[in-house]
């Protein structure tokens, strides 16, 4: 299976850690792509032209994450990363689609302050930021009840690496740990598995602007 994907240095995707769990990592041809390239090979699989993007041995494309992930999850019985029905699934899919707003929230957030410094819109940073620590507040809460290995988990859990992957980089000034300590200790068990460890021989560079004044 051949899977299109942007590794950036230091940087865990979902779609790893949920192949490595369950086992069939090794099953995947990696395509190291930047979907802004319009690269045709992509393009053909999937018309927007975005990742993460897998093509069966068939031929037969998967798009947009949690359709992937779901099928990776259905390669192997153990361990069910997506909770089979009921108000179980709907909650774990809720922490899912939070993850991933963080995610990107932080991306587009990132995107802004590629605009020239002049064109900064600083109640657009003040609305994201807004959103990121609100939803942050609420895995706080909401993390003493994570049991087990779960899509939702692995979702926060990659939404935060993602938030200490912008600080690192200069686009996210503030790290979310301070005055969080169960989250702290969820999220240090959960990113101690292996699945978590980075495994990208080939990655893409990211530019970094520096800060003109605090954006936090």
């Amino acid at each position: 299976m051949r899977l299109y994907y942007t590794p950036f240095k230091g940087l865990i995707h979902k779609v790893q850690v949920v192949a490595i769990e369950k086992g069939v990592y090794d099953r995947l041809e990696p395509r190291c792509t930047v979907p802004y390239d319009r690269w045709e090979e992509l393009a053909g699989a999937n018309p927007l032209s975005k990742v993460p993007t897998l093509v069966l041995d068939d031929g037969t494309p998967i798009y947009g994450g949690p359709a992937v992930y779901e099928f990776l999850d259905s390669l192997a019985p153990e361990p069910k990363l997506f909770p089979p029905s009921g108000k179980e699934r709907y909650v774990d899919l809720t922490r899912l689609s939070l993850g991933d707003w963080i995610f990107d929230l932080s991306n587009q957030r990132t995107i802004e302050r590629n605009r020239p410094v002049d064109h900064w819109r600083y109640a657009v940073f003040d609305r994201f930021d807004s959103a990121i620590w609100r939803a942050i507040d609420r895995i706080d809460q909401d993390c003493v009840d994570y049991k087990g290995i779960t899509i939702g988990q692995i979702s926060i859990a990659c939404g935060l690496l993602y938030l200490d992957f912008q600080r690192r980089g200069g686009s996210f000034a503030e790290d979310w740990r301070p005055g969080r300590p169960q989250l702290q200790r969820w999220f240090e068990k959960i990113t101690a598995r292996p699945s978590f460890v980075p495994r990208d021989d080939e990655v893409v560079e990211r530019l970094t602007y520096p800060y003109k004044r605090p954006l936090n």
